[in-house]
């Protein structure tokens, strides 16, 4: 495949410099609780993993101009994380996701960053096309929500990164809008049919097979441990 250039989207090269994605990755051995009951739990560890280097991956073949930074209570994962190039920040995990992003956001703000971009690690499928119109949306609006299925936050763009509270959980999309209205804040709530797809449930992992089902053969039949993938671009 190609190398992407950013030259497609004018309004998002000067975007570039000023912008650090923020990566949180729980420990594996935590990650995908709600799997339990259909996957085991080296199946669901190794699906996490493999999940978050694709996430490394694809940022670090489509936007190599931008800077990324992954949290984590995790050293595996920080190691791991450090072999793509990824600045890294660790956390105890203790103050849960929100607690974990406030202190990312504080690092964001302190290396000088003016907008910030938060991305899950457990995105099925990531489209350099959906991430590029995500990102040009600052030009319009000062907090962009990628509207996740269930009616969380898949990805939350801020401009400046602490624009507004993380509220990530239950129909943290609403929250998150809500925020941005009461801090008179222009706000965007974006649909895209990849970025809506977080694997969170059976359900998901389902679907992730029907839409990619070479890229998660592996997880196709639950009583199988998956052997780990190759890390797609």
């Amino acid at each position: 495949m190609m190398q992407h250039s950013t030259s497609n989207h004018p309004n998002v090269d000067h975007l570039i410099d000023k912008l650090c994605v923020v990566i949180p990755m729980k420990s594996p051995t935590r990650s995908k609780q709600r799997l339990v009951g259909s996957l085991s739990d080296s199946s669901r560890e190794s699906l996490s993993l493999t999940l978050f280097q694709n996430t490394l991956a694809f940022f670090k073949r489509h936007f190599p101009m931008l800077d990324v930074l992954v949290v984590s209570e995790s050293l595996e994962v920080l190691s791991l994380a450090q072999s793509y190039e990824t600045n890294t920040l660790f956390d105890d995990g203790s103050k849960g996701l929100n607690g974990a992003l406030d202190f990312a956001c504080d690092w964001v703000k302190q290396s000088g960053y003016d907008s910030q971009l938060i991305v899950p690690s457990d995105i099925a499928v990531l489209d350099y096309q959906e991430i590029t119109s995500l990102i040009a949306a600052i030009n319009e609006a000062q907090v962009v929500i990628a509207v996740a299925k269930d009616g969380g936050t898949n990805a939350l763009l801020t401009s400046p990164p602490d624009a507004i509270d993380f509220q990530y959980g239950y129909e943290s999309a609403s929250a998150h809008k809500a925020n941005a209205l009461n801090n008179r804040l222009v706000c965007r709530s974006l649909h895209f049919a990849n970025l809506a797809l977080d694997i969170d449930h059976s359900e998901d992992l389902k679907m992730a097979v029907i839409r990619q089902p070479k890229r998660f053969k592996a997880w196709k039949e639950p009583s199988l441990l998956p052997v780990k993938e190759h890390h797609y671009a």
